[in-house]
């Protein structure tokens, strides 16, 4: 195998594959990471968007993934995620950040629907998840489509 055929081969492999979808997400995400804002200014928002949901699924305590994620969904003009970051957001930090969670949903309201809209705003008011029960979470990374009763300080 050290012939000089399968070094050439090898090579127009690893060519190929640099050059292709993998390398250009791979170099997408480190250039978003080593950002220091949080909106993303480029041309691939949806790879980023995917990306960001695992991470705040693998950190959930990552404030800056979460604000991140919400707005790549606001970017991607894709409502149901934008839904499903916000809830995510909204269960990891309780009553947390109540200016930054209002500025978040005042921002993504044009993208979500009237009754995920109205069920967000009915959370800020009350201060309380109770609301959020009811929202169409299926982008939710931390809840997977399924929500506790259980109150969320005991989890």
């Amino acid at each position: 195998m050290n012939s000089p055929i399968w070094a050439a081969v090898s090579g127009w492999e690893l060519n190929a594959e640099l050059e292709g979808l993998n390398a250009l997400n791979i170099e997408t995400l480190f250039t978003a990471l080593e950002g220091k804002g949080l909106i993303y200014d480029g041309p691939h928002k949806s790879v980023l968007l995917h990306h960001f949901g695992r991470l705040v699924a693998s950190q959930p305590d990552n404030l800056r993934c979460h604000v991140q994620r919400v707005y790549l969904s606001i970017l991607c003009h894709d409502g149901d995620e934008l839904t499903g970051a916000l809830l995510d957001l909204f269960l990891v930090l309780e009553k947390r950040g109540l200016a930054l969670r209002q500025r978040l949903v005042e921002q993504g309201s044009p993208l979500l629907r009237e009754n995920d809209l109205g069920l967000l705003q009915q959370a800020l008011e009350a201060d309380e998840v109770g609301p959020l029960l009811q929202l169409h979470k299926q982008r939710s990374v931390l809840c997977n489509g399924n929500f506790s009763l259980q109150p969320l300080s005991g989890i």
